[in-house]
């Protein structure tokens, strides 16, 4: 079935990795020796005592699993890698390979830096291969793993049947697949909270059993409460959790152990102290970020949003996918979809039913999953934030939980009536199965369409073919539409892919900037140049087209052995000007009201964004005309390049001096600041902010 292609291409990384393939086995099957070592009661008040994890149960634990696995690692290369991705492995490789250390994540949409937690977490597949493939199925082997946690908290804390439902809802809801599937930090955090919030119920609600060790309980207060905190600094949306936090740490004050309390305490400032110092950092150079972010969201009022609750209604039903996936396609996508699929609303309804079917059991529990599930709708309900599907990911497993409840209730209410019994585990297992489709629906659908942004982006499966060809080559010129790493999607996911096969990986703008390369390279043309492929400086007769989905233009690929000839006007060259970030300039030129300059690059320059700036000076000293415009970013630089940039700057009689000059700007308190690259001797010392050039004046 083609749900099962690339399942065991995809663990193919992580099974090589696994010297005794055995103890993953013996470490699944000690759950039943862990369960049945730890007999105690449940936490709630009518003391419902825990079984042993009986041989059935082992089964339907490893049937959970295997869903989980065949839904998530499916067709695992059909998958997102686009901008935030790309970003977040960026920082990530460069944290594994000892580059920095980042104090902030990637930029929000708030303008407010992301905690560097999710970098951290991401550095773990990354030092082990520079890879984002690898480093995606670490993630979806994550939220495998975060669906068997569900599973065990629901085990221990109610009972059996609601562990199994709530398992198998969690393991094949389309949108908990979804978000299970790609580097996104918000897809990395619901296995650490689902641990966290398990920590904590263990440690401070759990009823203990006579004569119990208070070891497990100790370890669950130190580790609880500073997992969940690292957890929640994936996504903002997340810290809405922080009440269900509290609860759960007010409910069992009581139960709090002093030593355990210090290094709970000494663990949380520890994983809160990174993103305070970046944070920190932001707020000197840029002091109005917040208050600009707040700005910006209380701009136009508080209006009531209930988008939010219909967000939680589609995640616990699983349906709604289209409005995600493809939100200008929505009718073709569903056309697509199995029949009668919209009776999975049919879960939305067995939620609610599990939250009253809960509070007749026990009342603290059921304040709790309502505060787990329905914290972050009620937080974006006054609509000071547009909301959108994802900011709700943490309450899935709450979602799933509830369903649980519902149908266990429903199932008791039916105890003497095998033929209702059997109706509604079949009732469930169709719906269940209406999820499975649509899902794999919804992949093919995606996968071989053009999808208009912001649906679905490209494919990683259409992306590892052209990946696969340019690992021959020593030097990758991919020409985009930008430059910026945390701009343009494009240069993240070519510097990533390629990160350990090809030496020099960069991209540039076609307009304004030409690069030769001393030595053979290989140029893609990305879909989104601002240019027909075949018109481009750097086309050729000789060439590849990688098509990607339908209705899209593909990546076009030209290998060269030495730079092309340059078509544009001739250069003068000049005795190079170095200045102190390692640039030279070596030419100059004007043609049609514009002005060349042809440089010599350093190796490269991650970080060093310059500025560069042409001025016409007459002979009295009289600026005459200037152009000023982005040079090419420090991370694309490689050592022996020539580059051409060239602007508007019509040359008149009068002209006499051309002034080059390099400076970078500065941002937050010091946005009006320009600090100039300094112009070297022959000696290397500082000799002035702009390179003199004196202009020959023809008739």
């Amino acid at each position: 079935m083609r749900a099962n292609q690339g399942i065991f291409r995809a663990f193919e990384d992580t099974l090589r990795l696994t010297k005794r393939p055995r103890r993953a086995t013996s470490a699944l099957f000690s759950l039943k020796d862990l369960m049945s070592r730890t007999g105690q009661k449940y936490f709630n008040r009518k003391g419902y005592t825990a079984q042993q994890l009986k041989r059935g149960e082992t089964w339907q634990l490893l049937l959970i699993l295997l869903l989980a696995v065949v839904m998530r690692f499916g067709r695992g290369d059909l998958v997102e890698y686009y901008h935030d991705d790309a970003m977040l492995a960026t920082l990530a490789l460069e944290s594994a390979d000892g580059l920095r250390l980042p104090l902030t994540g990637i930029l929000s949409s708030t303008g407010i830096p992301n905690s560097p937690a999710s970098v951290y977490l991401l550095t773990i597949p990354f030092a082990i291969k520079a890879d984002p493939r690898f480093a995606i199925h670490f993630v979806m082997l994550f939220n495998v793993i975060g669906v068997g946690l569900l599973w065990l908290l629901a085990r221990m804390f109610a009972n059996s049947r609601v562990a199994f439902v709530a398992g198998l809802a969690y393991a094949v809801n389309p949108w908990a697949v979804l978000y299970s599937r790609k580097l996104w930090a918000q897809e990395m955090h619901t296995p650490l909270i689902l641990l966290g919030l398990l920590l904590l119920l263990y440690g401070f609600w759990r009823a203990r059993a006579p004569g119990a060790s208070r070891r497990g309980e100790f370890l669950a207060q130190v580790l609880g409460l500073p997992l969940l905190l690292f957890a929640i600094q994936f996504h903002f949306a997340a810290w809405s959790l922080l009440p269900a936090m509290f609860l759960v740490l007010w409910v069992g004050r009581r139960r709090v152990m002093a030593p355990a309390a210090a290094l709970a305490a000494l663990l949380s400032i520890l994983v809160l102290l990174p993103y305070a110092m970046g944070l920190a950092e932001t707020l000197d150079r840029d002091p109005g970020r917040l208050s600009d972010a707040i700005g910006r969201s209380t701009a136009a009022g508080i209006e009531i949003d209930l988008a939010p609750i219909g967000h939680a209604i589609m995640l616990a039903s699983g349906v709604g996918l289209e409005t995600w996936l493809a939100p200008e396609q929505m009718e073709q996508l569903a056309g697509r979809y199995p029949p009668f699929w919209r009776a999975n609303f049919v879960l939305a309804i067995m939620a609610v039913a599990g939250v009253l079917a809960c509070c007749k059991r026990s009342g603290k529990m059921a304040f709790f999953l309502s505060i787990w599930a329905l914290a972050p709708v009620l937080l974006l309900i006054p609509g000071w934030t547009p909301s959108y599907v994802h900011y709700l990911i943490p309450s899935l497993p709450a979602l799933a939980l509830m369903t649980g409840y519902g149908v266990d209730s429903l199932l008791q209410r039916l105890d003497a009536k095998p033929l209702g019994k059997g109706l509604t585990w079949a009732a469930l297992t169709c719906l269940l199965g209406l999820q499975f489709l649509q899902w794999h629906a919804a992949l093919d659908f995606v996968g071989e369409r053009h999808i208009n942004y912001p649906g679905f982006t490209l494919p990683l499966s259409k992306l590892l073919p052209l990946r696969d060809r340019l690992r021959g080559a020593d030097d990758v010129l991919v020409i985009s539409q930008g430059m910026a790493w945390n701009l343009h999607h494009e240069v993240a996911v070519w510097d990533t892919l390629l990160w350990e096969d090809v030496s020099c990986a960069r991209t540039l703008i076609p307009q304004g900037y030409a690069v030769f390369p001393d030595h053979a390279f290989t140029v893609v043309i990305a879909p989104d140049a601002p240019i027909e492929p075949r018109d481009s400086l750097y086309a050729k007769a000789d060439m590849e087209i990688f098509s990607t989905r339908a209705g899209e233009r593909g990546y076009y690929v030209f290998d060269w052995n030495g730079p092309p000839d340059w078509q544009g006007p001739s250069i003068e060259s000049i005795d190079p000007v170095s200045f102190s970030n390692g640039v030279q300039l070596s030419g100059y030129g004007f043609h049609g009201g514009q002005v060349f300059l042809e440089w010599r690059l350093p190796g490269r320059r991650v970080g060093r964004d310059y500025q560069y700036s042409a001025q016409l000076y007459d002979e009295e000293g009289a600026r005459r005309g200037q152009w000023d415009s982005r040079f090419w970013h420090g991370r694309h630089w490689c050592a022996g390049d020539r580059l051409l940039t060239w602007g508007p700057l019509e040359i008149d009689d009068s002209a006499r001096t051309l002034k080059v000059a390099m400076y970078t700007l500065g941002s937050g308190k010091n946005e009006e600041q320009f600090y100039n690259a300094e112009v070297l001797d022959a000696l290397g010392n500082p000799a002035g902010w702009a390179a003199d050039i004196p202009l020959v004046q023809s008739g």
